[in-house]
C-alpha cells in the first residue's frame, strides 16, 4: 500500500524493544489514517501482539512485531500499519495517530513489560489545533485502555445507527462489537493474571516473615 500524498494523515505504530543486555532497537510502520488508523482500532492490534507473546511464551522482538503487523496488512478486516516509516512520528505533522510502545521481557505471568504512549492530533498542527497524549504502563493498564477505546468506538457507531440506515456503518459497528468482545476477554485474562501475581507476592512476603 503506497502512502497517498493526497491523503496526508498517517497512523504510525512505533515499537522499541529492550533486550536482556539493555540494548534497545526501534522500528516504525505507517498507514493512511482513514479509516482504521485510530487508537480505537489500532490498540487492539498492539494488545493482540502482547497476547500472542503470552500464549507462545516468547520474548518480544522487533522481528516478531513487524511480522505481526505485516500479517494484518491485507487479509485482516482491521489492517495494521505495515509500510516502512523512517521519520520521527512525534514531529511529523502528517501523523494524526501515533502509538508508541516500549517492550521488555521482564514482565509477570507470561506478559511482557510494556509502556504505551498514544498521541492523537489534527493533521498539520495549525493554530488552535487540538492534540491529546495518554500514557499507560503495564500490560493490565494497556489491556484496560484498549477495551475502553474500542467500546467507545462501538457506542459511537451505535449512536450513528440511530440516525442513519447506512450498511457500511452497520458493518463497521458489527466489527467493533466483535473486537470489543475480544478486548474484554483479553482484559479479563490480564486482570486474572495480575490478581494471581499479586497473591503470589503476598504469599512470598508472608513466607519471608
Amino acid at each position: 500500500m503506497n502512502l497517498d500524498p493526497r491523503r496526508p494523515a498517517l497512523c504510525v505504530a512505533q515499537a522499541t524493544v529492550v533486550g536482556a543486555d539493555g540494548s534497545a532497537t526501534t522500528v516504525a510502520r505507517a498507514m493512511p489514517a482513514a479509516p482504521f488508523g485510530t487508537p480505537a482500532w489500532q490498540l487492539p492490534v498492539v494488545a493482540g501482539y502482547l497476547g500472542r507473546l503470552r500464549r507462545a511464551g516468547d520474548a518480544p522482538s522487533i522481528g516478531s512485531f513487524v511480522t505481526y503487523l505485516d500479517s494484518r496488512a491485507g487479509g485482516s478486516r482491521v489492517p495494521a500499519p505495515h509500510r516502512p516509516y523512517a521519520g520521527m512520528p512525534w514531529h511529523d505533522t502528517r501523523a494524526t495517530c501515533v502509538i508508541d510502545v516500549l517492550l521488555t521481557s521482564r514482565g509477570s505471568m507470561g506478559w511482557p513489560a510494556v509502556s504505551l504512549v498514544v498521541l492523537q492530533q489534527e493533521v498539520g498542527r495549525r493554530d488552535c489545533s487540538w492534540s491529546r497524549v495518554e500514557r499507560h504502563r503495564g500490560y493490565l493498564a494497556v489491556a484496560r485502555h484498549t477495551a475502553d477505546e474500542i467500546a467507545a468506538e462501538r457506542d459511537r457507531l451505535a449512536d450513528r445507527l440511530r440516525t442513519t440506515d447506512d450498511d457500511n456503518v452497520r458493518q463497521v459497528h458489527a466489527l467493533a462489537t466483535e473486537v470489543t468482545t475480544w478486548a474484554d476477554k483479553l482484559h479479563r485474562a490480564a486482570r486474572g493474571g495480575h490478581t494471581l501475581a499479586r497473591a503470589a507476592d503476598v504469599r512470598k512476603g508472608l513466607q519471608v516473615h
